[in-house]
């Protein structure tokens, strides 16, 4: 079976389109490095897709985030640190997932339920896939998409509370096995690197 077929049937076509371009960079190896990611490969999706640099326990890099996550949310992310969009309670959470992640390594699906301007919702499968900076041999990068997974019309505003944590995350296995813990139940933050 190849990768795409054995990933978890309920993601988005948009997260498999994702998933399969990581998975042609990477070629033979666990990961692709920095140097693999052709953005250009990705088409419509390099505009919901977001680039995450895992310096630390505190600092998690917005290296880059696409045109349409901007113009959705209404500011430019870049630069920012990933830890400052959630609640200083689900901040050593964040972390410790993303740490996880970038361990193992392993991807990760999670959903978002953004509330717009004008009171509607807008559900958002959040999807990942880890690389190496060239000539690494530990992941710090994680590069991310976001699938609407309805229309979200001319609606565009959202509120930054409704990002600040999402549901139902699960890890998912690239070859590596997945870290041991259920991401989605909240649990004491152990060291993971």
């Amino acid at each position: 079976m190849d990768f795409v077929s054995a990933l978890p049937k309920p993601l988005s076509a948009r997260s498999r389109d994702f998933l399969a371009a990581w998975h042609g960079w990477r070629g033979s190896r666990l990961l692709p490095q920095r140097s693999d990611m052709r953005l250009a490969e990705l088409g419509e999706l390099t505009g919901t897709s977001l680039l995450l640099n895992v310096r630390g326990h505190d600092d998690i890099l917005i290296e880059w985030v696409g045109d349409s996550i901007t113009k959705q949310i209404g500011v430019d992310l870049g630069g920012c640190n990933y830890l400052d969009l959630t609640t200083k309670e689900n901040r050593a959470w964040r972390a410790h997932l993303t740490m996880a992640q970038v361990a193992q390594p392993c991807s990760a699906v999670i959903y978002y339920w953004l509330r717009l301007g004008r009171g509607g919702i807008l559900p958002v499968e959040f999807i990942s896939g880890p690389l190496l900076e060239d000539g690494a041999t530990q992941s710090t990068l994680v590069l991310c998409c976001a699938s609407s997974l309805t229309r979200a019309g001319s609606d565009k505003a959202v509120d930054p509370d409704s990002y600040e944590e999402g549901e139902g995350m699960r890890f998912i296995d690239i070859g590596a096995g997945v870290p041991s813990m259920v991401p989605s139940q909240r649990q004491e933050a152990r060291p993971v690197q």
